[in-house]
């Protein structure tokens, strides 16, 4: 995978869009002013060519990327950026750690358990400002709490079973009421009845089910005891102790903030992006990826990034993702998360 009402009477979808609507209309708070930044090579001296190891195929999950790269946001801090592609076969963790890459985009519980066996890493942003993981339905037979759960077909990919269990545990619900079923990365059956519901992300299957003219129902992981960051950025130990190295990451985050920035406030852009250049040929269309593109852009604002700016690490975060990796067994200890680098990048801009 890759991926609701606060007063539960909205949709989860609604509430995604109008999330995505309000920040572009301007509440990105003191980030606000980073929308138009113009690209002066001649600001900052070059400090070279880096690699961006994504953490799953071009899809526009990663349109800030592109904008970065294509607005000059990169360029304008001193460097060139290549953007290198993820997908089912591609470990990026590893791509990291042999120094192909000197940003990896991961997720917590991969970045943790890499660190508990040994590889010298730290988590220094986040994209992601709620966890997307969620059960998805059909809005027409929904399964909105999760007590709804219970005696229906879910389908939970082999990755996922140990956020699965933690889930029904922290909700009080015994996992022989529900039928899980072996899944990929296919929800079809949802579409089809086969299934009741499947673990997706808010902002890939969901999307792409509404382009198609299927409304779905999101039962959010983050609003029933499973809060987290996800989608984070993950630099070596060497990068934060090494002063070149640092400083073309520093540069390569101002740049990645100033491009989502502009992202959020124009998914169209993004999207164009995504279609016609990065993820040519993977078969996306337009209506799904602007879609995507939009919930995306609604869990990667939140009050913090608000107030701080996109790619925020917040204390808070930190100590919600932790306790929820707990939960599913995988231990993330604080000296995982560097904040450090990140404030260098603000400060760039």
């Amino acid at each position: 995978m890759h991926s609701s009402t606060p007063a539960r009477a909205m949709s989860r979808r609604s509430f995604l869009a109008k999330s995505a609507a309000v920040a572009a209309l301007g509440g990105l708070g003191s980030a606000a002013g980073l929308l138009d930044a113009s690209p002066s090579e001649a600001s900052t001296p070059f400090l070279g060519t880096v690699a961006l190891q994504l953490g799953w195929v071009k899809n526009v999950s990663y349109a800030g990327s592109y904008i970065a790269a294509s607005n000059g946001y990169y360029r304008k801090h001193g460097v060139d950026v290549n953007i290198l592609s993820g997908g089912p076969t591609v470990a990026g963790i590893p791509v990291l750690v042999s120094n192909k890459a000197i940003i990896a985009i991961s997720d917590p519980t991969t970045t943790s358990q890499a660190y508990a066996q040994g590889a010298d890493i730290a988590i220094v942003a986040a994209g992601y400002q709620i966890n997307p993981a969620c059960i998805m339905s059909l809005a027409k037979t929904p399964i909105k709490t999760p007590k709804d759960l219970i005696g229906k077909k879910i389908g939970i990919a082999s990755s996922d079973q140990a956020e699965w269990q933690a889930f029904l545990k922290i909700n009080n619900i015994s996992p022989s009421s529900v039928d899980t079923l072996p899944a990929g990365f296919d929800p079809s059956p949802v579409a089809s009845g086969e299934w009741d519901g499947y673990l997706a992300f808010a902002n890939n299957e969901p999307p792409q089910f509404e382009a198609e003219g299927l409304k779905t129902e999101l039962l959010l992981f983050q609003d029933y005891g499973m809060p987290s960051v996800s989608d984070v950025y993950v630099v070596t130990g060497e990068t934060l102790k090494n002063k070149a190295a640092r400083a073309k990451a520093a540069a390569f985050l101002a740049g990645e903030i100033q491009g989502w920035t502009k992202a959020v406030a124009d998914p169209v852009l993004g999207t164009k992006l995504t279609i016609d250049k990065y993820g040519k040929g993977l078969g996306l269309t337009y209506k799904g990826e602007l879609l995507s593109a939009e919930a995306t852009n609604a869990i990667s604002v939140s009050p913090a990034t608000k107030e701080h700016g996109l790619l925020y690490l917040s204390p808070a975060a930190i100590v919600d993702t932790a306790r929820t990796l707990a939960k599913t067994g995988v231990h993330a200890p604080r000296a995982l998360f560097d904040t450090s680098l990140l404030e260098e990048a603000y400060a760039l801009i």
